[in-house]
Formats: structure tokens, C-alpha cells, sequence
């Protein structure tokens, strides 16, 4: 793989760089597409996936390894300044995904349609792959809009960068006028060209009390992956990841952590206490022997048979959290309940408390 084998102290701020001159004239030659304000042009031949608020584009090759993963995300209210919008959006995308460095060396530029680019690039490694994060964000018009590119080779540059070039994006403001997800009212009725919404199967509360977080709550994820020879088409292997998190949280504002992952045959068990406080929109939990984490409250949902949903959002320590605007692009209740992109979805029983 080129980058790794060339790889130098200069090469990152090279890439970084070559990404300051955004939306220039290039020659398009499929089919554009519009993703919430964005437009852009898909690499031709890439595997493309769509998910709430983003599109990804990635291709690999299989003789080298080398690899490259485009994704293009929706544009969002601004927090204010570009500066601020590239700490969030890097944050989100990048630190908490990829464990990267926090501050990562950036370069900045105003594009001729006024607005204002920043890009940072970081080494990043997962489940041991090595590879480099370019993210691109343009603030402009009370919206931002992020570009996040991962690769390990230096053969995709070209296509990287024609894929930013490409991008135009909409001067409309953006509009905060939407209401909260925790008001009674529907926060995400049905709009044309989304997935349908599903009717709640429950009922949203407008405000909370430390009474309503007592009990045990649960969330988590499973993954099974089946490999098959690229030769023969055989049967080769399977991988299967699945972690589970429970928080068990008293009257008195202590709470007790547990812990379950499992990739294949290596099994973790965590544990843990401390207390939890409910400050406005926010549940923040300070462990004894971690960092204390901090959540948004997006909605409590009640279910009929005395269940209760939570949709949060983990919060860095100097994210701002969604408006809702924000809301508006990245929640939705396609599923019967609230959820966000990049969002947590934890549950209680009935008589749980």
C-alpha cells in the first residue's frame, strides 16, 4: 500500500492541504445526487449505503488491500463558528469512532461562494487496520455540512478530492423552528422522500424528573459476519461481536454500571458505580474509576404496558448538543420510538423500578 510505504512526517499535511480549494470546476460524468442541501457526485463503481442523515461511498481493492470510504453527511445547524462546527464534527466522527487525537492540525479557507472551509486529518487504527482521516467541514448560512474520508493508500487522492470539488451545497438558512422532541406533539411527522414514519407506540413526556430515571436500563448491539473463500466461494469463517450495557439507577441518585462485549471467543465484564444528576436537558453520569459521561435527553417515551425508551445523545465534553433543527435532520420514529443518528436508545421493563 503506497501510503504506508511512503509514508512520511509532511504527508499528512499535504492531504490536508490539497482540500482547501473546494467546489472548483471539474468535469462530471454520472449522475448527481441531493442528500438534505448537498449535492454531490457518487465515484463510479464505489458500494454505496444510505443511512439517516448520510451517505457512504466506499471501494476496495482487493489485489493490494488498499481501500478508501467516502461519506457525505447532511447538513445541520451551525453552532456559531467554523471552528466550533469542525471540533463537534470531528468529535463525532472521528474521535469517538476512532479513538483519534482531539486536536488535530488544521488548515482553513473561504470558498468563492462564501463559505468557510476547514479540514483536519489524523492518523486513526481499527481492529488493528491503520489508515488516515481527512474530515472537511463548511460552515455558511447557519448550517454545516462534513465530508469524511478514510483511506490507506495514496492512489484515491485524486478521486477524494474530486469527489469534494464536486460537492455544491445550498445558501437557504438554515430554519430552528422545529418543535423539540420532547414536546406531546409528533417531533417527526412524515415528509416526502423519507422513510415513512411508524406511529409511537408509546407517549412522549415533555419534562422529567430523577424520579423517572430510577430503575435499570439496557442497551446494546450484536454483529454476526460471514467470510467466504473469494476463490472457491467457500465457507470460511465467522465473526460475531455483541455488547451489552446496563445502568441501574436508585432514588438517591447512585446508580451501579455493568458491562458485557464478546468479539468470537474473547469475552470482557466491566463494572462500575457512581451518581447520576439530571441538569436541564442533560443526565450526567460521574463514575468512581472513569471519566464522567454526559448525555442529552432527545425523549422519554412511556409504552402502554409501563415500559419506558430513552433516546440520548453522548455529549463531548465541550459539544453543544442538538437543537431543533438537528433534530429535525438526524431523529426520526421509524421504528414505532425515537431515534438519532449516532444516538443511544436505552430501555426499562415494566415494574422495573
Amino acid at each position: 500500500m503506497k501510503f504506508f510505504q511512503n509514508r512520511h512526517v509532511g504527508f499528512l499535511a499535504i492531504v490536508v492541504s490539497s482540500f482547501l480549494i473546494p467546489f472548483s470546476s471539474v468535469s462530471v460524468f454520472s449522475q448527481s445526487e441531493t442528500l438534505e442541501g448537498v449535492q454531490y457526485t457518487p465515484p463510479q463503481g464505489w458500494v454505496k449505503t444510505l443511512k439517516q442523515g448520510a451517505a457512504t461511498f466506499t471501494d476496495v481493492n482487493k489485489n493490494t488491500n488498499a481501500f478508501c470510504i467516502l461519506t457525505v453527511y447532511a447538513s445541520t445547524p451551525s453552532t456559531g463558528t467554523p471552528n466550533s462546527d469542525f471540533a463537534n464534527e470531528w468529535n463525532s466522527l472521528v474521535v469517538k469512532p476512532f479513538k483519534a487525537q482531539a486536536n488535530p492540525k488544521t488548515e482553513s479557507q473561504t470558498t468563492p461562494d462564501g463559505w468557510q472551509g476547514m479540514v483536519g486529518g489524523s492518523e486513526i487504527e481499527s481492529d488493528g487496520v491503520r489508515s488516515i482521516a481527512i474530515l472537511s467541514v463548511f460552515s455558511g448560512f447557519g448550517k454545516t455540512v462534513s465530508v469524511l474520508a478514510i483511506f490507506n493508500d495514496q492512489s484515491y487522492l485524486a478521486q477524494m478530492q474530486a469527489f469534494v470539488d464536486g460537492i455544491k451545497l445550498d445558501k437557504t438558512p438554515a430554519r430552528s423552528d422545529s418543535p423539540a422532541p420532547t414536546s406531546g406533539a409528533d417531533p417527526f411527522p412524515d415528509r416526502p422522500g423519507y422513510q415513512p414514519q411508524k406511529p409511537l407506540v408509546g407517549t412522549l413526556k415533555e419534562t422529567i424528573t430523577m424520579q423517572d430515571l430510577v430503575g435499570t436500563w439496557g442497551n446494546g448491539a450484536a454483529s454476526v459476519q460471514t467470510y467466504v473463500d473469494s476463490s472457491s466461494g467457500n465457507y470460511a469463517s465467522t465473526d460475531t461481536t455483541f455488547y451489552s450495557d446496563r445502568h441501574t439507577i436508585k432514588a438517591d441518585g447512585s446508580f451501579e454500571y455493568g458491562f458485557t462485549g464478546r468479539a468470537n471467543n474473547h469475552t470482557v465484564r466491566e463494572t462500575d458505580s457512581g451518581t447520576v444528576t439530571l441538569s436541564g436537558s442533560n443526565i450526567i453520569f460521574k463514575f468512581k474509576s472513569r471519566s464522567t459521561y454526559r448525555y442529552q435527553l432527545i425523549a422519554y417515551m412511556i409504552e402502554p404496558n409501563g415500559a419506558a425508551i430513552i433516546t440520548l445523545i453522548h455529549l463531548g465534553e465541550n459539544e453543544q448538543g442538538y437543537d431543533a433543527a438537528r433534530m429535525r435532520i438526524l431523529c426520526d420514529h421509524t421504528k414505532g420510538y425515537i431515534q438519532c443518528a449516532g444516538g443511544e436508545d436505552w430501555s426499562r421493563q415494566p415494574n422495573a423500578k
